[in-house]
């Protein structure tokens, strides 16, 4: 659908008549196949070219041939439908991934840099921590070998400290016996 769509300033013009016509011919084969806006200080050439004329003054409509009616159908709230599938094949995902692949070849490139730049960080880190952690593995025993240690476990009988020696404790033992 060919349309050219003035929009009428109230300031002068600044294309001579000849020059307005030769202008207006050209957006008039190039609207076509395109929608063409055009600003313009010329009435006249407006009326004889445009299909529809917007008149602004200050930023505000004054007039236009051919408003925007908004109907009460647009207004409904939206309503949810499932449109159904909208997953696609793995055949399909793959050949639009390589597809993106091969037209992106330098982000290709660079992301692949950077990701084989963190993963080979971590390799090396990881490398290094296992090495430290045999060579202090090592440095114990060597220290340990040199200055053997010996453990020992002792005990201490809590229950001979609590009951007294004597007589009396002897006579309290058995007294504590028999409520037992």
């Amino acid at each position: 659908m060919t349309q050219i769509l003035y929009l009428q300033m109230s300031q002068p013009g600044a294309l001579d008549s000849d020059t307005s016509i030769q202008v207006m011919d050209l957006l008039k084969e190039v609207a076509k196949d395109r929608l063409v806006v055009m600003v313009t200080h010329n009435p006249e050439l407006a009326q004889k070219y445009a299909t529809r004329i917007v008149n602004l003054r200050d930023g505000v409509i004054l007039s236009d041939t051919d408003p925007y009616v908004i109907e009460n159908e647009e207004n409904k709230k939206p309503v949810h439908r499932n449109l159904g599938k909208t997953s696609m094949s793995l055949l399909t995902s793959l050949s639009l991934s390589f597809n993106n692949l091969k037209t992106k070849k330098g982000r290709t490139i660079l992301t692949s840099f950077a990701g084989s730049i963190g993963i080979i960080g971590i390799a090396l880190i990881l490398s290094l921590s296992n090495g430290v952690n045999n060579y202090i593995g090592s440095v114990e025993e060597d220290t340990l070998s040199e200055y053997p240690l010996q453990i020992q476990s002792s005990g201490i009988d809590i229950s001979s400290l609590l009951v007294g020696t004597g007589n009396d404790g002897d006579e309290n033992q058995e007294k504590r016996r028999n409520k037992c």
